[in-house]
C-alpha cells in the first residue's frame, strides 16, 4: 500500500539521520582496532520500535567483521503486532538454523530484545545466544514518554492505521503468550546477557533486568547503545561466552 510505502521510506531517513548523529558523539569501533572475540556462524540482529536498517548498520558491520554472518530483522520496523512478528521470526530463525547447520545467535535492541527472548522461549533448538541492548522486559517499566508513545500508537492501530500494534496487543488476549515469554524460565544451557544504561533515557535500566541472564551495564543512552564501542565488545563478548560463564566486561 502506498500508506506504507510512505512511511517505510520516512522511517528509513530518520533512522540515517539518528545514527548519524548519534555517532557523531559515540564512537564505533574503530576498522583498525584488534578483535578479542572473533566468531562465526548465523546472527539475527533485531531492531526495535521505529527501527529500520539504517539504525542497525554499525552494529552489523561490527559482527560482520567478527566473522558472524548477520541478517538484520526489522520487519514492520518493529512497530507492528508482536505475536506475529514473534512468528514470523521463529519460522526463520529455524529455517536460518536448519541451513547453517547450527543455532542461531540472536541480538535485539529494545523491543527486537522482547522479540528475541520470545523467540529463544519458543523455539531453544534453534537458538544458541540472545544478547539484549537496553530492552525492557516489563512492558510497564518504561520512561513516561515511552508509555505515552507506546499507548499513542496502540491506539492509532487499533483505529485502523496499518502496520501498527494495536491496544489488544499490550493488554488483551491477542499476544497474552508474548508477554507471559518476557519473564518465562530461560533454559541454563543457553546464554543470555542482556545489556543496559543507568543513562538510557526511554527504558529504565530496572526494567532491563533479567533474573534468568547476565545483566552488564554501559553507560551510553538508549539510541546510542547502538553504535558505541563499548556496547559493541560487550555485544562481542557476550556472543562468545560459553554457558555459565560469566563476562568481565568494562564499561
Amino acid at each position: 500500500m502506498w500508506w506504507n510505502s510512505v512511511v517505510g521510506l520516512g522511517l528509513e531517513q530518520a533512522g540515517r539521520a539518528t545514527i548519524g548523529l548519534s555517532g557523531l558523539r559515540h564512537r564505533s569501533v574503530g576498522t583498525q582496532e584488534a578483535v578479542d572475540h572473533p566468531g562465526e556462524g548465523p546472527v539475527v540482529l533485531l531492531g526495535g520500535l521505529g527501527e529500520t536498517r539504517p539504525c542497525l548498520e554499525p552494529m552489523t558491520l561490527w559482527l560482520t567483521r567478527l566473522g558472524y554472518d548477520v541478517t538484520p530483522y526489522t520487519i514492520a520496523a518493529g512497530m507492528g503486532c508482536s505475536q506475529r512478528t514473534v512468528t514470523s521470526l521463529t519460522r526463520r530463525v529455524r529455517e536460518l538454523a536448519d541451513q547453517a547447520g547450527q543455532p542461531v545467535r540472536l541480538v535485539g535492541h529494545s523491543r527486537g530484545g522482547q522479540f528475541g527472548r520470545a523467540v529463544g522461549v519458543e523455539a531453544p533448538e534453534a537458538v544458541s545466544h540472545l544478547v539484549t541492548i537496553g530492552t525492557p522486559f516489563d512492558l510497564w517499566g518504561l520512561s513516561p514518554l515511552m508509555t505515552f508513545t507506546a499507548w499513542a500508537l496502540g491506539a492509532a492501530g487499533t483505529v485502523g492505521v496499518p502496520g501498527l500494534f494495536g491496544l489488544n496487543c499490550l493488554v488483551g488476549h491477542c499476544c497474552a503468550g508474548f508477554r507471559d515469554a518476557l519473564r518465562a524460565p530461560w533454559p541454563e544451557d543457553l546464554p543470555f546477557t542482556s545489556i543496559y544504561s543507568r543513562s538510557d533515557g526511554a527504558v529504565p535500566w530496572r526494567s532491563s533486568h533479567d533474573p534468568y541472564a547476565q545483566n552488564v551495564e554501559v553507560s551510553h543512552g538508549h539510541v546510542a547503545q547502538l553504535t558505541s564501542a563499548a556496547t559493541q565488545r560487550a555485544v562481542g563478548a557476550a556472543l562468545a561466552r560459553a554457558p555459565h560463564e560469566r563476562l568481565d566486561v568494562a564499561a
